[in-house]
């Protein structure tokens, strides 16, 4: 194990989990409460992601956004491990909401939250142009196969129907501030030049650059906020029962779905880049989201058993996505 390898891999990861500690820290001294998380949360996800994902995906040459391992590989991954981890619930018995949980615990990743900076820290802006990408067009489906699945077991309280659920997926800031960028990054390819400049008016460039600047600042300030409401909001409800089919959500969720990811694109997109490849599987690795415990509390799933899948993933996600993160940027 190369030394440097190891320092780049710590310089990448210990911010992140840092600045996740801080805000277990601040939480149990009381400092960000309740309110304080549900503000932010409003904050980053409406403005601030948004501002970044735009900002980021619309400054990028349009060709880069045809990359099936971004787009096509983590989806064919997520349904292999659903379909066996349903085939695992049926043999078990398992019904109802626990089914649902258990079955979409194995990937719904907090690939923005957490896999934004990690990503952002490990390749760059290139990193993060592909990792917004990834949250635009694929973090929407894991939304959208939590609530089939809800539906498919005939779980959950709600009084919002399934259509309306699955609307709300797909229009949601964070896909469309991502078709917003592509749209305009299809626009500027019609402009660019063969040196790979843009044949456009100064008074339009110099626009550009000043709303890029003001929306990067926006964007900037959303990744430590957002980490210190995730680590502020973490709490433990216990969960005595069902210790097997928690440490199965959570093996799926840290080892086994980024590992079938990264085969994946291995063996059908050999001509995959680096940054593809790792920002596809780390994000793939990424910890429980915490949009999957909101959901599960607003339709009545089993609150306690996807509490400890959050918390757990988190906590083990401090050993594993180093892992995860060597061995990409070793390939």
């Amino acid at each position: 194990m190369e030394f440097s390898r190891v320092m780049d891999v710590l310089v990448i990861c210990v911010p992140v989990f840092a600045v996740l500690g801080l805000g277990k820290l601040l939480g149990l001294k009381g400092k960000i409460k309740e309110e304080h998380c549900q503000f932010i949360n409003w904050l980053v996800y409406t403005f601030s992601l948004p501002s970044l994902i735009f900002n980021e995906v619309a400054k990028q040459r349009f060709d880069m956004f045809l990359d099936p391992a971004v787009v096509v590989m983590p989806l064919i991954g997520l349904l292999i491990v659903v379909l066996l981890t349903m085939a695992i619930a049926k043999v078990n018995g398992f019904k109802g909401g626990f089914a649902a949980s258990f079955v979409y615990g194995t990937y719904w990743a907090n690939a923005t939250y957490i896999g934004l900076p990690l990503c952002q820290n490990a390749f760059g802006s290139p990193g993060l142009a592909k990792a917004a990408i990834y949250n635009g067009f694929v973090l929407p489906f894991f939304i959208l196969i939590g609530y089939l699945l809800i539906g498919f077991y005939g779980a959950g309280t709600g009084d919002q129907r399934m259509g309306a659920r699955i609307k709300k997926a797909f229009l949601n800031p964070v896909l469309l501030s991502a078709v917003a960028g592509v749209g305009v990054a299809l626009i500027a390819e019609q402009f660019r030049t063969e040196e790979g400049g843009l044949n456009l008016p100064m008074p339009v460039i110099a626009s550009a650059t000043l709303f890029g600047s003001f929306l990067k600042m926006i964007g900037g300030m959303g990744l430590p906020l957002a980490l210190l409401s995730i680590g502020a909001s973490l709490k433990w409800e216990q969960t005595r029962s069902h210790l097997g089919a928690l440490s199965w959500s959570v093996g799926c969720k840290l080892l086994l779905t980024p590992l079938i990811t990264l085969v994946l694109i291995r063996s059908f997109c050999p001509g995959a880049s680096a940054v593809a490849l790792g920002v596809t599987t780390i994000l793939a690795g990424t910890p429980s989201a915490v949009a999957m415990y909101v959901i599960s509390c607003q339709v009545g799933v089993e609150r306690g058993f996807v509490s400890s899948m959050l918390v757990i993933s988190t906590a083990l996600s401090v050993i594993t996505i180093p892992i995860w993160v060597y061995v990409v940027t070793g390939m």
